[in-house]
């Protein structure tokens, strides 16, 4: 106790200085209806600033809530789309229980995915609980992405585009009739090939390529990518690097898409003992 008296004793004039320019500032302050209007407008500024910051913070947090709402409601759009484009262009049907021809989407997010083997898969975050099946399609909203190929209850497993083994589909220059195989060489993670396309075709570097309606499981005229150049092949067909639309390196947000009448066209198909119609293969399924 006796230290501490000596050492308020040593610093007494230090603390009467400090009191004193403290009494000085508040009469100032207090005195000063300019004085008092800065200081009221600097801590409503202080304050805004941080209610900003909380808002920020928030809104941060509440970001994932908000896009899974934007990309269900994408798919329920891009569902009704599919219905609306195919009723716009095929005759209707005496049977209306499905309706037209058409496909369904919902969305899923991507929770594991590589794109440096040889053999690349996704797992998304639906699976049979929430209707996904084998044989699914996955697109994002920049083109097709892979296919489903096992379910557990909550997840998925599909094959990425970026498969040099299973994963095969049918392409087309956008706007041709001439259709060939898309399928992954395994040199870039941006980059497929699209083959045997007849010599007597026409493009060019830029043309947009999409899918056809060859496909069990992609819907036609989904983009894939565009033709970033092409070469003649013993002079009969050309094999195309085609640059894709979809980063699969980025992606985050997807659909799986259901062919409703997928069942019912392989197995009409399957009773003419021609398992590849159109001659065009999916991952060794037609």
């Amino acid at each position: 106790m006796l230290k501490l008296l000596l050492f308020l004793k040593r610093i007494h004039y230090v603390l009467l200085f400090i009191a004193l320019e403290a009494i000085a500032i508040g009469v100032f302050l207090h005195g000063n209806i300019y004085q008092k209007a800065r200081i009221a407008g600097a801590s409503d500024r202080l304050v805004s600033g941080i209610y900003d910051k909380i808002a920020d913070v928030r809104g941060y947090f509440g970001l994932r809530a908000e896009n899974d709402r934007l990309v269900a409601e994408n798919a329920r759009l891009k569902s009704q789309l599919s219905a609306r484009l195919y009723a716009d262009n095929l005759p209707a049907r005496a049977d209306s229980s499905t309706g037209l021809q058409y496909y369904q989407y919902q969305p899923a997010r991507v929770v594991r995915n590589s794109i440096g083997k040889r053999q690349n898969y996704l797992t998304v975050d639906r699976g049979k609980l929430d209707g996904i099946e084998p044989e699914m399609a996955l697109v994002s909203d920049d083109g097709i992405v892979g296919y489903v190929i096992h379910c557990s209850d909550h997840f998925a497993v599909a094959v990425s585009i970026l498969n040099t083994e299973e994963f095969r589909t049918s392409g087309c220059i956008k706007g041709s009739d001439f259709a060939g195989s898309i399928y992954w060489d395994g040199l870039s993670h941006r980059e497929v090939v699209l083959d045997e396309i007849p010599k007597y075709a026409e493009m060019k570097v830029g043309d947009t390529v999409v899918t056809t309606h060859y496909s069990y499981i992609f819907p036609p005229e989904l983009p894939i990518g565009t033709v970033a150049s092409f070469e003649m092949v013993n002079g009969t067909f050309y094999k195309v690097r085609v640059r894709l639309f979809a980063d699969l390196a980025r992606i985050r947000y997807l659909y799986a898409v259901r062919y409703l009448e997928q069942e019912e066209r392989r197995a009409l198909e399957s009773t003419v003992g021609n398992a590849e119609v159109g001659g065009l293969q999916e991952g060794g399924r037609p």
